[in-house]
């Protein structure tokens, strides 16, 4: 992937993007909404019904490049969360560098949320909120909003968990917890389902889920991750449905999938991957 703005005004940003097989995307985002406001190509059909697995993949590929260009080449912030890449990063560090009490202060709630599902010894903080009825299934995912200091250099606050559910075939409702900052974009977000696991195992598996993370984020935008992102297992939502639902995408969320250069690595027990698994 390969990017160049080409024009700027008090409306948006134009930027042209060569995506990897060759085609040429223009696209505008339009200032404020920092929206895509404007997408022409002539690789593939204009309409994404009428597009491949692969060309639909593209075009995505594209227009996530372009938000995570123009962050890096201007003063704008176009680049939403689950994209930028520095600031998951931040993250991933400033949740290994907690002391215990500020890790139990940002994350014990949410620890109990997904581990008292199956440990009769803890008590999950929240009953289920959704309404009986409303979910077309029993899938629930866990979430939990990352706002950073102002330096970056360590976590600020985080929200209360919020609670993800179908109410149909891709219509995603989400329930939404305490948020400190509700105007604003978190700087990364925990997603995950219940799992069984050990208090003493928990804040390395948080840095396996954000590793995860930071490898889509990559993924998203049409990039080989380095070295060390290159792990299986669910990463951010963004990225795990186009694995789930596009064909020319490796099931990179699978910790059993077989990927070239991709390996899980297992440092907890198997019981965690085989009931993840049994959800995908």
């Amino acid at each position: 992937m390969k990017g160049e703005i080409i024009g700027e005004n008090e409306d948006g940003i134009g930027v042209d993007i060569n995506d990897n097989t060759g085609v040429i995307h223009k696209i505008t985002i339009e200032k404020g909404s920092w929206e895509i406001v404007y997408h022409e190509q002539d690789g593939y059909p204009d309409n994404a019904e009428k597009r491949s697995s692969n060309g639909n993949e593209m075009v995505r590929q594209a227009r996530d490049y372009a938000k995570w260009y123009v962050a890096q080449e201007t003063d704008h912030d176009t680049v939403p969360w689950y994209l930028d890449t520095a600031s998951l990063k931040a993250i991933r560090n400033a949740v290994g560098s907690c002391s215990d009490d500020a890790f139990e202060q940002h994350f014990g709630e949410y620890y109990r949320q997904l581990a008292g599902a199956y440990n009769d010894d803890i008590t999950q903080p929240h009953p289920d909120p959704v309404p009986a009825g409303a979910a077309m299934n029993e899938y629930r995912e866990h979430k939990l909003d990352i706002y950073l200091t102002e330096d970056r250099g360590e976590i600020d606050v985080t929200s209360g968990v919020h609670v993800m559910y179908y109410a149909g075939v891709n219509d995603e409702r989400l329930v939404r917890s305490d948020d400190p900052y509700p105007a604003r974009e978190p700087d990364g977000r925990l997603e995950h389902v219940v799992i069984d696991i050990d208090r003493d195992q928990f804040e390395t598996f948080l840095d396996y889920h954000l590793r995860c993370q930071i490898r889509d984020s990559y993924l998203a935008r049409g990039e080989e991750p380095p070295e060390q992102y290159r792990v299986l297992g669910p990463g951010t939502d963004y990225m795990m449905g186009r694995c789930m639902t596009r064909d020319c995408v490796p099931e990179y969320h699978n910790y059993n999938a077989t990927i070239e250069g991709y390996r899980a690595e297992d440092t907890f027990n198997a019981g965690v991957f085989g009931q993840l698994l049994s959800l995908f």
